[in-house]
């Protein structure tokens, strides 16, 4: 186990390091007070690396759905994205409602899993299964952590309803 959080303190601090990324969690005591949509939109207020991922949650097409279902009470992690890794695909908040319904739900259900699963359980884990029904690989080695190729950037920002990790890749599912 103290393995396990020395290679997790060594990748926060190395991606960290590289990413510039800086969210100001609350302290681990501190009981949570937003949800997950709420922590994602707060994390956005303060980064600005989150304007895709909530336009991608937010499209018009879902009618108010993957909202509900990610402020709803059952617990979820969700691997969130940031704007570089959807800029590397060539998206950003402008056209990522282009995308077509489906396909967008399917990538964005890729990115949650059942659960509250913290950083230590999914550096235990070889794999997790995600609500598209799809195992996302999980690596740890050469002091990174990565899911479904996406390196796991930022870790354990509790919601009232689940838990977010920042990645710097957007998951690509396997196709169906």
């Amino acid at each position: 186990m103290k393995k396990l959080w020395l290679v997790l303190s060594m990748v926060m601090v190395l991606a960290l390091a590289t990413t510039g990324f800086a969210f100001a969690a609350p302290a681990q005591d501190d009981p949570p007070t937003l949800n997950l949509v709420e922590l994602a939109l707060a994390a956005n207020e303060q980064t600005g690396d989150f304007d895709t991922l909530i336009a991608a949650v937010t499209c018009p097409y879902f009618n108010g759905g993957l909202v509900q279902i990610l402020t709803a009470p059952r617990p979820l992690t969700v691997f969130a994205p940031t704007d570089g890794a959807f800029g590397r695909l060539g998206l950003s908040e402008k056209n990522i409602c282009t995308l077509p319904k489906e396909d967008l739900k399917y990538i964005l259900f890729y990115h949650i899993t059942n659960g509250r699963v913290n950083s230590g359980q999914v550096v235990a884990s070889e794999q997790l299964m995600m609500l598209n029904k799809q195992y996302a690989p999980i690596v740890v080695g050469d002091g990174s952590v990565l899911i479904a190729n996406a390196p796991i950037v930022a870790v354990d920002f509790m919601a009232t309803n689940g838990i977010i990790h920042v990645i710097d890749g957007v998951m690509l599912p396997p196709t169906p």
